[in-house]
């Protein structure tokens, strides 16, 4: 009886072991990613809106339909002359001609 109480001891004793190595395993870790430093950005004063809204003083404007225009008919004559260029070019051009026009007016 002694030698029974002797075997359930240590087979007890053998739980608690096994137990122990179980719940004592590192769990498997997974690499964590690098942290991102981002650079503090400096804080920027407030701007306070105007009180009344800002007139241009260069003169009078050509509206989107003459540039428009003016534009495509650029772009026509660049075309039919075999002139290097592109849209833009034509766009930027024809702003400058309506405001020269405009100014001498």
């Amino acid at each position: 009886m002694e030698r029974e109480e002797k075997s359930k001891k240590v087979a007890k004793e053998k739980r608690s072991v096994k137990k122990a190595k179980t719940s004592a395993l590192p769990a498997t870790e997974i690499p964590a990613a690098p942290i991102a430093v981002v650079p503090a950005v400096p804080k920027t004063p407030a701007v306070k809106p105007a009180k009344r809204p800002v007139s241009s003083s260069k003169g009078p404007e050509p509206t989107l339909e003459q540039v428009q225009l003016r534009a495509y008919f650029i772009g026509e004559r660049r075309k039919s002359l075999g002139a290097p260029g592109d849209e833009t070019s034509d766009w930027v051009q024809a702003e400058l001609e309506l405001k020269a026009e405009l100014k001498a007016q």
